[in-house]
């Protein structure tokens, strides 16, 4: 039998292909590198109250999800070269190091610039992590595997969604929010020690060979930095020039990408209104730096205004996930017409649950917070595959590959960037100054509100593509 043949009867045979192939152990150790990148964004987010309450820092708090997101855009990109320069086997472990040295010195940490330090850290190695799986599922199972593989671990970060946010809420609540990164550095070193023995070696090789966008991702770091560093001590003076500097950086980086031949990050016109696929970016963009308030500063105000405890706050959280992932799964097999009123819908969910957050959060009841946190969720999981599946068939051919790749990295500056303007607006209105409740109910209303234009805008051109 030849092995066109039998990958096709692995591809025919449904999800018992898996368990055919005899690589399920691997598969496992892949799923393990997905969770623990996946759960940590939120865990950190449910434990940062108590731990800001300990070591200080409240103004440096929307940092701690923006420098672990930029630790994974930037480690992203250096999936291809690490794999192909020290094999597969030999890159995840090192990814896996990195990500435990980080998790443990959070644990550590004395103060919050120790763990901003260290949160980077973890955001290298989780993002280097979940990239060299991408790698991994194309060397390692055959073509017709790849869907059903892929959708495995879709599932699996839609679980690590819902479980981070309550392992770090239990943590809390015992007054044990170190051993939320104990916890994870364990499970990080579990990998350095069973990859060795159950990952099939490769070796590395020259055909993805390509140069590490230094002066790109340079420019896309500083871009992010110079917005978060606006948040900290929020002035006119010194805010407004930072985050002007930031757009600037922005352009530039985009404008440099656009110049490179063979290697672009982006598509051509990535950000350009007039065409689907820069509507279709800007979308992604847009939507996804406005829901951002909600993962920054959710948990600290469901306690400090509601009195919900951190495990309570974590299920609120979590809420959001769920309702991404299950969403996802129900529309996924809609028909053309009806992918174009789902895109819509779940794009006029995303405006609703970001313009009502503000007033709601800050006055209540719980259970209509939860409703638009799954409102959320559900609005990026009825939009997100549709807005990657039309972005990439209205890119050129010759820029198909990159406009896939670029949507899940857009979608992650988005989330970084959405982290610091969020600092920004809540440092503005008193957040770092203390919890007082009429405070934390004014934070609570423009952490939200003054994220409505940009949802609209994002909502708008989610529509144009959906036509």
């Amino acid at each position: 039998m030849t092995d066109a043949s039998h990958e096709a009867q692995l591809g025919n045979a449904g999800w018992t292909a898996i368990l055919k192939t005899g690589q399920l152990g691997q598969f496992a150790l892949l799923c393990l590198g997905i969770w623990l990148h996946a759960a940590d964004t939120l865990l950190v987010a449910t434990a940062m109250p108590a731990a800001v309450a300990e070591i200080g820092g409240e103004r440096l708090v929307s940092w701690t999800l923006s420098l672990y997101l930029l630790g994974s855009i930037i480690s992203a990109a250096a999936a291809a070269l690490a794999a192909s320069a020290v094999g597969l086997r030999r890159a995840f472990v090192i990814a896996a190091i990195i990500y435990a040295v980080g998790c443990a010195i959070s644990a550590l940490a004395p103060n919050m610039l120790t763990m901003l330090f260290c949160r980077f850290g973890q955001g290298v190695g989780g993002g280097l992590l979940v990239a060299l799986t991408y790698v991994a599922i194309q060397r390692l199972f055959p073509k017709e595997m790849w869907p059903r593989l892929i959708a495995l671990m879709s599932a699996i970060w839609g679980a690590s969604a819902f479980c981070g946010p309550m392992i770090g809420g239990f943590f809390a609540d015992l007054g044990l929010w170190r051993w939320g990164f104990w916890t994870f550095a364990i499970q990080a070193i579990l990998l350095v020690v069973l990859v060795p023995m159950f990952l099939r070696p490769t070796k590395g090789s020259s055909e993805t060979a390509q140069r590490f966008p230094v002066a790109r991702l340079t420019l896309l770091s500083l871009a992010v930095l110079a917005v978060a560093a606006a948040g900290i001590y929020v002035t006119p003076e010194v805010s407004l020039p930072l985050v002007a500097a930031g757009a600037l950086l922005f352009y530039l980086f985009l404008k440099r990408d656009s110049s490179c031949a063979g290697d672009k990050m982006f598509p051509t016109r990535a950000f350009d209104i007039r065409t689907p696929v820069g509507s279709g970016f800007i979308a992604n963009l847009a939507l996804g730096t406005a829901a951002m308030s909600f993962t920054v500063y959710g948990p600290f105000l469901l306690q400090s205004i509601h009195g919900l405890s951190a495990l309570e706050a974590g299920y609120v959280m979590a809420a959001e996930a769920v309702a991404w992932s299950t969403t996802a799964i129900v529309f996924a097999g809609v028909k053309e017409a009806g992918e174009r009123v789902v895109m819509k819908a779940g794009a006029l969910l995303i405006l609703l649950a970001v313009t009502l957050l503000g007033p709601i959060m800050a006055e209540g009841p719980i259970w209509a917070i939860v409703l638009l946190s799954i409102a959320q969720g559900a609005g990026f999981g009825m939009l997100w595959g549709f807005l990657i599946r039309r972005v990439v068939a209205a890119a050129p051919d010759v820029e198909r590959d990159s406009a896939s790749a670029a949507m899940p990295t857009t979608q992650q500056i988005a989330f970084a960037l959405g982290a610091a303007l969020a600092g920004i607006v809540a440092n503005m209105v008193g957040f770092a100054e203390g919890g007082a409740l009429e405070t934390m109910q004014m934070v609570a209303q423009w952490v939200f509100i003054s994220f409505v234009p940009l949802a609209a805008f994002g909502a708008a051109a989610a529509w144009k593509v959906a036509r």
